[in-house]
């Protein structure tokens, strides 16, 4: 029967004034990241902080922790969780009208010991990175290719505002914001292809699931998108040689590099295009045993 260890984890807010909206953790049989969706201008329902996202983010995270449990179904947990996050906001909203692109969503990826196997389960665009004892790669999301569409938004983004100069994030830029508004606001629909944590316990039938088949011991990453940005829109590493650095210099030190090449490197978004000069970042390391 295959064990799941955390060796180590990270969490670090894109900016001091804003909460971290991001969230891991795990227990004996699992390990997992949540990346709450930042809000676009609307007005806080629930409120961590005064940020929607990080409350549903810790919300998660608690219940993760109790609910993936005695094998029980991540579809059922999933629908049993948003099922139970819409009641706290239809109570928190005094049942007034929410706008659909204000309603708090998160999106997580998991990796779960399941009947003598393992098995990685999301919703959203966080990722999965795998180096197994043969040196075999294997890297995932729920999002196939997320990461370069956001990447293509973003470099429009930049061309309207001009980088980060009157705005560190891009979503404060009113003409930025009504379009993201305009997306986020399809998500959770039969059409839109996007579902979440959140308040739609339908997501939970849009699960991406895929089996594990790797070389063990193996090790692995799973990220944010704002940690993951070192392979995935930076490209300082592949695939193997993330979670061999994560193993071999630890995740303290990639964040060092990931906050340098945003700050320093490329602090106005026209190298590397992204909505935030800096995103929350968030990383768990953990290796797979006999």
């Amino acid at each position: 029967m295959p064990n799941i260890r955390i060796i180590d984890s990270i969490s670090d807010p894109g900016s001091p004034s804003r909460p971290n909206e991001d969230a891991a953790g795990g227990n004996a049989s699992c390990a997992f990241v949540i990346d709450g969706a930042t809000g676009l201008g609307g007005k806080s329902i629930v409120g961590l902080n005064g940020s929607d996202a990080a409350w549903l983010a810790q919300f998660a995270k608690d219940s993760f922790e109790e609910m993936v449990r005695n094998g029980r179904a991540m579809s059922d947990i999933v629908h049993e969780f948003n099922a139970c996050a819409a009641n706290v906001v239809q109570e928190a909203a005094n049942a007034l009208p929410i706008e659909p692109w204000n309603l708090p969503i998160a999106g997580f990826q998991l990796v779960r010991v399941e009947e003598g196997g393992v098995v990685t389960h999301g919703l959203g665009d966080c990722r999965l990175f795998l180096l197994g004892a043969d040196g075999a790669e294997f890297d995932t999301s729920a999002i196939k290719g997320g990461f370069a569409d956001e990447r293509d938004g973003a470099r429009l983004a930049i061309a309207h505002t001009g980088g980060f100069s009157a705005y560190q994030a891009l979503a404060d830029d009113p003409l930025v914001r009504d379009e993201l508004r305009k997306r986020r606001a399809a998500y959770n629909q039969s059409d839109s292809g996007v579902w979440t944590l959140g308040t739609e316990p339908a997501a939970a039938k849009h699960l991406a699931t895929e089996p594990l088949h790797i070389g063990l011991p193996a090790s692995g990453l799973l990220c944010s998108d704002g940690f993951a940005a070192l392979c995935d829109q930076y490209g300082r590493y592949s695939v193997g040689e993330f979670v061999k650095a994560a193993r071999d210099i630890g995740l303290s030190a990639l964040l060092e590099e990931l906050r340098r090449i945003e700050r320093v490197e490329d602090p106005d978004g026209h190298k590397f295009p992204r909505f935030k000069m800096s995103d929350d970042a968030t990383a768990v390391l953990f290796e797979i045993v006999e």
